[in-house]
């Protein structure tokens, strides 16, 4: 692999104990940060100077759809049934294998321009989502999407794709790894959940589910099964630190010591909660008193219209002050942690740890602080504007991934994005006509 010498950054987030360095370089080979110091005498291969600008660690989004980039804009402003039954789940049926590829590949795109270095992608037909992000350079954690509905057959089918897709998944790792995505509770049997549980542990395998989405979710499961989702995923010995836990907005506080006894973490998505109107914010207090991580995710472009995460934090301590009456409640620094160290603590640190430090990962995102968002800039406000100060593609220079430039001058290195954006468009234009 080749080598790269950041040359003089102004200022680098390191998330190692919050310290902050200034006027330091970096040099970075064979995939990981070799040396961070304020004078490097080794020659690279690339040498990017840095005056201006900051390096922060890739955000870790714990949350995608990858290829539902393709109903971004399709069907706003409903709420989560009727998005679901009536809009999302009839188009998905129509998709092609190649609309989950191109879905997922500009998805990619939009993440990488926006800082995102690692995803966490749940979706249907995920060896789609694993060759695109192969393909512009991308870490992954990609999960299987699977139910049954307490269709046996079904069940049956689900467990044969599950297998099939750890099998293929395999060349593609350690870089994009396979996990398994049950959707939900009260869209997967026992039966399913435990199977896919025994898979899992059988394998070193991450699961990831959503739960308690909404308060009619909690309160139909609950009228069927006599209790709440958590409380029953505990029962039937579902829950485990393998377990990531989407959404999780109608949690009791029963529900939470669940959660926090068994190690399981918490993927936030608090834009597409409100865009969805969920009507409750995730009890983010409580979670944190009974010690359950929390990361952060987009969800998808069809229920956030985004992949920026630097929306997402912003939204998290938005809403969360709003919700609380208190403006001291998940302060910037709390929620950069969760857009970073506690997305690589939510994944087990199986390719990220959310930190620039020597003979880690070189997983970097280098800001330019020439443009009006980040004025006026010192070590005291930079965490500050990261997460409210509306950073977008236009403040991101370059990204490094596993020691690789995938964006050099806000262009992606490894794929044509016109060539990517005309085939999308022509790939939603036969969707939507036929």
């Amino acid at each position: 692999m080749s080598s790269i010498k950041l040359k003089n950054c102004k200022f680098i987030i390191t998330q190692d104990k919050g310290k902050i360095l200034k006027n330091t370089s970096m040099f970075i080979e064979d995939g990981r940060v070799v040396e961070l110091s304020e004078r490097i005498g080794v020659e690279a291969e690339y040498t990017i100077d840095c005056r201006e600008n900051i390096c922060i660690p890739g955000l870790i989004n714990t949350h995608t759809h990858a290829a539902m980039s393709i109903f971004r804009g399709y069907a706003d402003d409903l709420p989560l049934k009727t998005w679901l039954n009536d809009k999302i789940w009839p188009m998905e049926k129509k998709l092609k294998e190649k609309d989950y590829y191109i879905g997922s590949l500009l998805s990619c795109i939009e993440m990488i321009k926006s800082g995102t270095t690692l995803f966490w992608d749940m979706y249907l037909n995920p060896m789609m989502c694993v060759k695109a992000a192969a393909e512009v350079g991308l870490k992954a954690i990609v999960s299987i999407g699977v139910f049954d509905f307490g269709d046996s057959a079904m069940r049956d089918h689900m467990i044969h794709f599950i297998n099939s897709f750890l099998n293929d998944v395999k060349k593609y790792e350690p870089k994009i790894i396979g996990a398994i995505g049950p959707h939900a509770p009260y869209t997967c049997s026992n039966e399913l959940l435990m199977k896919c549980k025994d898979i899992a542990d059988k394998e070193g395998r991450l699961l990831q589910i959503h739960i308690a989405e909404t308060m009619e979710e909690q309160s139909e499961f609950k009228e069927k099964y006599g209790k709440r989702e958590v409380e029953y995923l505990d029962d039937i010995g579902f829950l485990s630190p393998n377990v990531v836990a989407v959404h999780c907005v109608w949690l009791s506080k029963n529900e939470i010591r669940l959660l926090g006894k068994n190690g399981v973490k918490i993927s936030h998505c608090p834009i597409s909660n409100m865009k969805l109107a969920v009507g409750g914010v995730l009890p983010l207090d409580e979670c944190l008193k009974n010690n359950v991580i929390i990361s952060l995710g987009t969800d998808s472009a069809a229920s956030n219209n985004s992949l920026n995460m630097f929306d997402v934090m912003k939204f998290c301590a938005l809403i969360h002050k709003h919700h609380s009456l208190d403006p001291s409640i998940a302060p910037a620094p709390l929620v950069f942690n969760f857009g970073t160290i506690n997305g690589a603590a939510a994944t087990n640190y199986v390719n990220s740890i959310g930190k620039i430090v020597e003979n880690g990962p070189a997983d970097i995102v280098i800001l330019n602080t020439r443009n009006p968002n980040v004025f006026p800039l010192f070590e005291e406000n930079i965490i500050s504007h990261l997460v409210y100060a509306d950073i977008s593609p236009i403040n991101i220079s370059h990204v490094i991934i596993d020691g690789e430039i995938v964006l050099f001058n806000g262009v992606l290195t490894k794929v044509n994005e016109q060539k990517v954006y005309e085939e999308f468009e022509q790939t939603c234009l036969d969707l939507f006509t036929s």
